[in-house]
């Protein structure tokens, strides 16, 4: 069978190109793969340690045929066969294995990072390499918490370096006042949800001039995701109405400035970080309005001092 024409492939949706690396091949990274390379993206890189089990056929891309074998190159060969555009190129692996070097090639030879793992150690790491590398990076998950059914909350986190967004592990402390999170749990119908997400988010940091980009608030960095399901009672303050909804929510900086960026460079009182919304600051913003209340009180003190003077003077 020869390659379809690309411009029919494109004919009815404008091709938006770019690099992605995806660490973990699971659930949500792999269908986030398969929407990367419906858009257009190429190259792909996936890399995942594990392999096909029975457990995860009811949320997983791959089918029986593929169990037992490595998803991230199982997967990247269907990507592969079925959109011959996309260079799909899987890495059995554990990310944590990869040597320094070849960590680094990865993600500096990538537009857009995805860390979808179960591991929180491992999302920690990607977090620090996408930093220090400059790459914006995306930390897609779903909620896990006996008040919340399975894949009911999806949470999409990013960050974009140098752009003064809180990073992974300043959402560490944010979270713990939540939910925990994990990358795969629940059925195909209520994970994929939460990969069309990311492949929104995703296309929009790649292509930060195109129209779609105005999706990200610089100051609400991360996007709360309900599914078409009932609302639980441990979630009907965040999403009191039933259905399909979802919010953008501030990331604060935390109080101490995190090991991995360091808060970037304590610039937690700048505009892009003070605006108010869920998970912000304790104090609402007070600071500023006692820094204001302040230099009030200083002038009518200097114009106290000065009438006294003048009405004393011989």
């Amino acid at each position: 069978m020869t390659d379809p024409p690309e411009e029919r492939v494109w004919a009815r949706h404008r091709r938006r190109t770019g690099a992605a690396l995806i660490v973990g091949a699971g659930a949500v990274g792999g269908f986030l793969a398969e929407e990367l390379a419906r858009i257009g993206f190429s190259p792909l890189w996936l890399v995942d340690p594990d392999r096909l089990a029975v457990e995860n056929l009811v949320r997983h891309p791959l089918g029986a045929p593929a169990l037992g074998e490595s998803k991230a190159l199982a997967l990247a060969g269907k990507i592969r066969r079925d959109f011959p555009s996309c260079d799909a190129i899987g890495h059995f692996v554990d990310f944590l294995e990869l040597s320094a070097d070849q960590q680094r090639s990865l993600v500096r030879g990538a537009d857009v990072v995805v860390a979808a793992t179960d591991s929180a150690a491992c999302q920690r790491h990607v977090n620090r390499v996408a930093l220090v590398a400059g790459r914006p990076a995306v930390y897609p998950a779903v909620w896990v918490d006996p008040r919340v059914r399975d894949a009911e909350v999806g949470e999409i986190l990013w960050v974009l370096p140098g752009r003064r967004t809180p990073c992974y592990e300043c959402a560490a402390a944010f979270r713990r006042a939540a939910t925990d999170t994990q990358a795969a749990r629940g059925a195909r119908v209520d994970i994929q949800l939460v990969a069309l997400a990311t492949a929104q988010v995703v296309t929009a940091l790649a292509h930060p001039d195109d129209d779609r980009s105005a999706i990200l608030d610089p100051r609400r960095t991360a996007i709360y995701l309900h599914g078409l399901t009932p609302t639980s009672p441990g979630v009907r303050a965040t999403f009191p109405t039933a259905g399909l909804s979802s919010r953008n929510v501030r990331v604060p900086f935390p109080s101490r400035p995190c090991a991995a960026c360091r808060g970037w460079r304590h610039v937690a009182s700048t505009p892009a970080s003070a605006a108010v919304g869920t998970g912000g600051r304790a104090d609402g913003g007070r600071g500023h309005g006692w820094a204001v209340f302040a230099a009030i009180l200083l002038g009518i003190l200097v114009l106290f001092i000065v009438s006294v003077a003048h009405g004393t003077h011989p």
